[in-house]
């Protein structure tokens, strides 16, 4: 399959920008440069992107005070379909260069509904849950294949829960009440539908304030029929 990247010295890629027909369907590799001096890629993910304005509605989600200062930023949010760890720059490119073959319609998931894991008693994260339809595990079993194919590591032990995380909250964090609780559930509830619009691939890194995300390729996700 034809992909719009094209090679930069020093083995890097970059991006053709995208116009007309080439920003149809499975066709958009959009792959980032790294920064030169990175022989690896490290805590690289693959991950499905909402559109904005899925990200805006989300913002209307009620979560408790101790969360509320804990949101994840608007440009981080995202639904992790595999984790790799770290990986060598040139195998980072070739599953770069793979990741439009992977790529299937996705119609807008709806939420299952929202949460704090692993349990409000002990809340770690405010999360939005969704449901699995097939076009969804067909994309994520794409994607692992992919990984597996170029022999890369892939983070097996854990089943695929498709979830988005809102908020991260501290070690130790009080109980959320019982409202605050059933707030969130309400207002999660009366969100439409979520548009996932790009697969991307990050890599992230750990800072004082929690872990940032930086793309590394992305490919447009085409929309299907909800019906």
């Amino acid at each position: 399959m034809r992909t719009l990247g094209r090679r930069l010295p020093d083995g890097q890629i970059g991006s053709a920008p995208l116009t007309g027909s080439a920003r149809s369907s499975r066709e958009k590799a959009m792959p980032v440069a790294p920064r030169a001096e990175e022989a690896d890629w490290h805590r690289t993910f693959i991950a499905l992107v909402p559109d904005a304005r899925t990200r805006s509605a989300w913002d209307e989600v009620r979560i408790g005070e101790a969360a509320a200062g804990r949101r994840v930023a608007a440009d981080q949010l995202h639904m992790t379909l595999a984790f790799l760890g770290s990986i060598p720059r040139e195998s980072g490119q070739a599953l770069a260069a793979g990741l439009a073959s992977t790529v299937t319609a996705l119609a807008a998931l709806k939420v299952e509904r929202f949460a704090y894991w692993p349990n409000p008693a002990h809340p770690r994260l405010a999360v939005l849950t969704f449901e699995c339809p097939p076009p969804l595990v067909e994309l994520q079993a794409n994607v692992r294949e992919l990984v597996r194919s170029l022999g890369l590591p892939i983070d097996d032990h854990r089943p695929f829960r498709p979830h988005v995380t809102l908020a991260r909250l501290p070690r130790h964090s009080q109980p959320v009440s019982p409202e605050a609780v059933l707030a969130g559930e309400r207002s999660a509830l009366a969100l439409p539908a979520s548009r996932f619009a790009t697969l991307m691939l990050y890599s992230s890194t750990l800072e004082r304030s929690g872990a940032r995300y930086r793309p590394l390729a992305a490919i447009a996700v085409p929309a299907a029929s909800s019906d």
